[in-house]
């Protein structure tokens, strides 16, 4: 099979990259090198996890419509899973233009290129932060009571809304996937579990937001990947025009207390930490309600928190990682 992959220079984007082309997959790998955190974090995963499958990482932006445009048009792949976005919650004002250009303006490029060019398969990330705060726990693919607490969670679910009407009477079969807290080696250094790895190995500052007990549904990196790839097999039963969500968590929500507790067990060390406020975009607890997924599939994220950091901090202890987390976790914008 023939995909395209967005955002290929990213956490879930590099890997899903790697799995598929290590299956005999080609994969036509697009990244805009976005200076969210140091790009270098990008380059190194291109060498490492890329480059040694032959997977060759393209310079593209998708806001530049016609870009994309060019590149589905003439490389014809038969999926097209959109991975490309800007991430985190704690966007100021003032960069709110960074969700506008590649969450909503990049991602509606992407989408009309694929239907337009008749692509038989799109797939597209979304995320557990389009439940909010009122939302039923554990989170439900059919809930309606959806209200995003932070601007990206909004862009997210405008991406939910958008898709159905443009597949609708296409022939095109759409799935959002809506993935709660990807966590492992070569992940994003804005989130909490790698600047707390980062911390105890280099000592760079991390501030814990509230008093520990917000929860998340943890899912780790492979289970992550392994499960988009079986969901966009599943897809080839769909009739076009087709479309649908898929939570893709595990269902155990943990504390960011509980987070901790095991970090200072695996390292043998501890945390240090500054309190701040909790931060209004912060939802209180994800988790995911994973019947649809095993109905679909027969399968959810199954790697205990415990075993995933303990994954994720052997990777971090490497010299050539260790000696870069304190300036990746400077490097966020």
């Amino acid at each position: 099979m023939k995909y395209l992959v967005s955002g290929a220079a990213g956490f879930i984007g590099s890997h899903l990259s790697h799995k598929l082309a290590a299956e005999g997959h080609e994969i036509i790998a697009i990244d805009n090198f976005s200076d969210y955190y140091d790009v270098n974090l990008k380059k190194l995963r291109v060498d490492k996890l890329l480059t040694p499958l032959r997977v060759k990482v393209l310079n593209v932006d998708i806001s530049e419509k016609k870009a994309i445009d060019e590149l589905i048009a003439s490389s014809k792949p038969q999926i097209v899973i959109n991975l490309a976005a800007q991430a985190g919650v704690r966007l100021t004002t003032d960069q709110i233009h960074r969700y506008v250009n590649s969450n909503l303006v990049g991602f509606s490029n992407v989408l009309q290129s694929t239907v337009s060019n008749e692509i038989p398969y799109f797939l597209y990330a979304s995320s557990s932060s389009v439940y909010g705060d009122q939302a039923a726990i554990p989170y439900s693919e059919r809930e309606q009571n959806l209200h995003p607490n932070s601007f990206y969670g909004a862009t997210k679910l405008a991406n939910e809304l958008l898709t159905p009407t443009i597949v609708k009477n296409s022939s095109t079969i759409a799935r959002g996937l809506r993935f709660f807290t990807v966590y492992g080696p070569w992940g994003r250094p804005d989130m909490a579990y790698f600047r707390m790895i980062a911390n105890v190995l280099s000592g760079s500052d991390f501030t814990l937001f509230g008093d520990g007990s917000i929860e998340r549904d943890f899912t780790y990196i492979d289970d992550a990947v392994h499960l988009v790839i079986e969901l966009s097999r599943e897809l080839e039963r769909k009739k076009p025009g087709y479309s649908d969500l898929v939570n893709i968590g595990g269902g155990r929500p943990l504390s960011m207390t509980y987070l901790l507790k095991n970090i200072n067990k695996i390292s043998k060390s501890k945390v240090k930490f500054k309190s701040q406020y909790s931060d209004s975009n912060d939802v209180k607890k994800t988790m995911s309600d994973s019947k649809y997924i095993q109905t679909l599939i027969g399968s959810k994220p199954e790697t205990r928190l415990e075993d995933g950091i303990n994954k994720t901090y052997q990777w971090a202890m490497q010299s050539e990682i260790s000696s870069e987390l304190n300036n990746w976790v400077k490097s966020v914008q």
